[in-house]
């Protein structure tokens, strides 16, 4: 996914462009499960890279997980003409670079939508909002996302012929 820098830190919900070493952060604390969700966006010290990154951290983590858990990290780099691309995407350390058709933006959705549910005061539901929009497409173009084949064309005049068995 390739987009000028403003428009891929508005995907994010980021109003404004990052300057070096700056940070975008949101978080809620849930005090009675004991749960923080923390998310940020920051820029590079060159302003030529800039990472995602959805923190869960647990008071009293559940058994046999860690008490902070990365549940997405993203890096953006600009390119020469100006462009910025994502260039990789981790989702609970597993790598989903190139895993899915549209993987960028539907990476740049998901955070977004957790970002939404913080600013709401709720506790985001990583794993229901991650099936929700990393579920593979299924239109008639399989899982490309790119939709059917291609369009017939329909000749005005052949449609007054339709009597003769002409078609298309």
């Amino acid at each position: 996914m390739r987009a000028p820098l403003k428009n891929l830190l508005e995907k994010l919900g980021v109003g404004y462009v990052l300057t070096s070493y700056q940070t975008h952060p949101w978080s809620y604390i849930d005090h009675d499960k004991g749960q923080t969700c923390s998310g940020e966006v920051r820029m590079n010290p060159d302003e030529n890279e800039f990472e995602v990154e959805l923190l869960m951290m647990y008071d009293t983590p559940p058994t046999g997980q860690a008490p902070i858990v990365q549940l997405l990290y993203m890096v953006a780099k600009a390119e020469n003409d100006g462009e910025w691309e994502i260039k990789s995407l981790k989702i609970k350390n597993e790598d989903k670079t190139n895993a899915i058709s549209g993987w960028g933006q539907k990476a740049c959705k998901l955070f977004r939508e957790c970002i939404k549910k913080m600013i709401a005061e709720e506790m985001p539901d990583f794993d229901a909002l991650f099936e929700e929009i990393f579920k593979e497409d299924t239109g008639f173009g399989g899982s490309t996302g790119q939709g059917g084949g291609k369009k017939p064309k329909i000749k005005p005049g052949q449609l007054l012929d339709m009597k003769k068995g002409a078609g298309f």
